[in-house]
């Protein structure tokens, strides 16, 4: 196994950056030119894996083949001596976009607009090789310092490309329980498990992640991968300005097109989107019809390709006058993300069209298990636009229905806790007790106080009932040793006594012992 100190080629490793499930990257350098790399290694378990071998190696490839400066370069590649796989890549300094939304959770939509766009160039250029990415998250968009840019793009992670030009098909297949792609980021035809994967689904997923960017949450999330993988195929996404007010018709109107169920709905290429990211009120001039769909907290309209009116988006459509189509929705989603595992890869689960059905209905039957379908209709007026300008209508913005009420459930071990709500410091009881709030997403903090205990602080989204529990850490008590005991006190030697004498009051100190009459006279 590759270790620190080690020569691999004209690299010594001198130190460990990650690991991941296949395998891990290390920091090298060039002793005699200082030059710094990152070095890519598959474990040593894996690497008599073909399967994990050939993904390894259509990575290095594949990279080499775009040759895109939004895309890490790929120097060399080899095995060492034990017969591990490596290839060495450029050293990149800054953070995966994953990470950069931990910490700011959006951003500002041009600098969404203009992360979004930089990686677009890139898979625009993997595109015209026949290159699709596969794997587009976060995760794997990693933001560095260059020039007078601090948010420069490099796209990583080619590990589940799909070469597709010339005689290089290349395809992964692996045994059922395996896994590949990431379900917040995959696009409906890959959650069906369909074989013709094409560019759109990378662009689906981009169009994810730029809903993330400019909203701070995935479109579709939930309990579990079933959940996730039927709302990414039968709902549509929550509309963008109920999550982001600052957000305009033109941001909404990328989005409804990025996000299309129906690939042929969507952008065509990622040429087209990059285009319509640079200039969304351009592209809102031109952009197809689309008919709004309401949700309990507004849900993105879904297109009307069959009009092909230009120019106009319509909020309502053919249903009535003033009336907006219904529309059924599944229980609301729960903020649960980012986790740490992947779905079935698209092409490994050939499903017959009369088992689709199955399959799906199976999926959905997971979903209403964990929360329940519940319908509901709303009627609403319509606005069209024209030229970027609002002709009112009839309740072109009807008053939203009143939010749903979950109910948390507050416990201790031991109960007594005094919890305060963090962002307001507000006191909301003592455990146990039970606190009814608005339905939502959002991730709220709580913190147990109780005398003699250290405070916990627990976060819960109120996206349904549920119980929130917590066990409290008793505060150390601190021991205060005794004093060590006094030593004993040294004998004191008599005090001097003074005798009188009897025939007179003269005082003799320390006489000797044969001066019987007191008068010999003093020695020097």
């Amino acid at each position: 196994m590759i270790a620190v100190g080690q020569t691999i080629g004209n690299y010594t490793i001198t130190a460990k950056l990650g690991e991941g499930g296949m395998g891990v990257v290390y920091l090298a350098e060039h002793p005699v030119i200082g030059r710094k790399v990152a070095m890519k290694a598959i474990h040593p378990e894996l690497s008599r894996n073909p399967e994990v071998v050939s993904r390894f190696m259509t990575e290095a490839k594949a990279v080499n083949q775009i040759g895109n400066e939004h895309i890490v370069d790929i120097n060399d590649f080899g095995t060492t001596s034990d017969g591990e796989f490596y290839f060495v890549m450029e050293f990149l300094q800054g953070e995966s976009l994953a990470d950069r939304l931990k910490r700011e959770r959006l951003f500002e939509p041009s600098r969404a607009l203009q992360i979004t766009s930089q990686v677009a160039d890139a898979l625009a250029a993997s595109h015209s090789h026949g290159i699709i990415h596969r794997d587009l998250k976060p995760e794997n968009i990693f933001l560095i310092n260059r020039g007078n840019s601090k948010d420069f793009v490099k796209v990583l992670d080619f590990g589940l490309a799909k070469l597709t030009q010339g005689d290089e098909k290349v395809t992964h297949k692996t045994r059922t329980g395996s896994v590949m792609g990431t379900p917040y980021y995959m696009s409906p035809e890959q959650c069906e498990g369909k074989a013709n994967i094409d560019l759109r689904s990378d662009l689906y997923a981009l169009g994810v992640i730029l809903f993330e960017c400019l909203t701070g949450r995935v479109p579709f999330t939930g309990e579990g991968y079933g959940e996730i993988i039927v709302k990414h195929i039968t709902q549509p996404a929550p509309a963008p300005r109920s999550l982001n007010a600052s957000l305009n018709k033109a941001h909404e109107a990328l989005l409804y097109r990025a996000l299309a169920k129906n690939r042929e709905e969507r952008f065509q290429t990622m040429e087209e989107f990059r285009a319509a990211m640079l200039d969304p009120d351009k592209y809102l001039t031109t952009a197809p019809a689309i008919r709004a769909t309401r949700m309990d907290q507004g849900a993105m309209p879904t297109m009307m390709s069959d009009q092909g009116v230009s120019g106009q988006v319509v909020f309502g459509g053919p249903v009535g006058a003033g009336q907006v189509e219904p529309y059924h929705p599944g229980p609301m989603p729960s903020t649960f993300r980012h986790t740490a595992g992947e779905v079935m890869d698209d092409d490994q689960i050939p499903v017959e069209k009369s088992r689709k059905g199955l399959v799906l209905g199976a999926l959905a039957l997971a979903v209403m298990v964990g929360g329940g379908f519940y319908y509901m209709k709303q009627k609403g007026g319509g606005a069209t636009l024209e030229g970027g300008k609002i002709a009112a209508g009839l309740n072109a913005d009807p008053t939203p229905p009143a939010p749903t009420t979950v109910t948390l459930s507050f416990k201790s071990e031991p109960a007594g806790a005094i919890v305060v709500r963090k962002d307001t410091g507000k006191q909301v009881g003592t455990t146990p007790f039970e606190l009814p709030l608005a339905q939502g997403n959002d991730t709220l903090e709580f913190v147990f106080k109780k005398d003699g205990f250290q405070d916990r602080t627990r976060a819960i989204a109120p996206d349904s009932s549920r119980e929130l529990e917590t066990s409290l850490v008793p505060i150390p008590v601190r021991t205060v040793e005794a004093p060590p005991p006094p030593k004993a006190d040294t004998p004191k030697p008599p005090a001097p006594t003074t005798k009188r004498h009897s025939g007179g009051s003269r005082k003799k100190a320390n006489r000797p012992l044969n001066d019987e009459d007191g008068v010999l006279p003093p020695t020097f």
